[in-house]
């Protein structure tokens, strides 16, 4: 079988991306499976260039963003990330700081730290029962992380967030 034309395969890959994103991720598998089929062989009759700039496609960083929201109390690994965006683990974290300035832990704990945030403000839950939903293992973990990253106990914040005055009331 002859190879397929690295170019061409590129070309398509770029055209499949610009499709709306319902259209889309379906191709991208297709594509996935062609190259899994055609791309080694033409691998082993040319080299391929370094890549000069190693982001993630838009549906890679949405799907990864997506996976890391809806599984935050439960954990999740990078590989299993990585492995949604078929990517390897290394390649997919490399990306991913590229694209949002964090690595994908980092990314993750800054969110788990924002959604406590919001809830030690806005809500009548329990300490321990935010640690729970923010994915952390205990009330003590989620406490010594929560401190270290803002400087102050979650006890301290939600104290601080009740008594904060109301900026904009008149």
């Amino acid at each position: 079988m002859n190879a397929i034309n690295p170019l061409l395969f590129r070309s398509l890959l770029a055209s499949l991306r610009s499709l709306p994103d319902d259209e889309h991720v379906a191709l991208e598998q297709v594509m996935r499976e062609l190259s899994a089929h055609w791309v080694p062989e033409a691998a082993q009759q040319q080299p391929h260039p370094p890549c000069d700039r190693v982001a993630l496609s838009p549906w890679q960083e949405r799907r990864a963003k997506e996976l890391m929201s809806s599984q935050m109390d439960k954990g999740l690994s990078i590989a299993r990330i990585a492995s949604e965006c078929s990517l390897s683990r290394s390649h997919f974290s490399r990306a991913f700081k590229k694209n949002t300035g964090l690595s994908p832990r980092d990314w993750y704990l800054q969110m788990r730290l924002d959604k406590a945030r919001g809830l030690l403000s806005d809500s009548g839950l329990t300490i321990s029962q935010i640690s729970l939903d923010c994915g952390f293992a205990d009330q003590s973990h989620f406490t010594r992380v929560f401190s270290r990253m803002t400087g102050v106990t979650p006890f301290n914040w939600r104290r601080s967030m009740a008594t904060a005055p109301l900026c904009c009331a008149e």
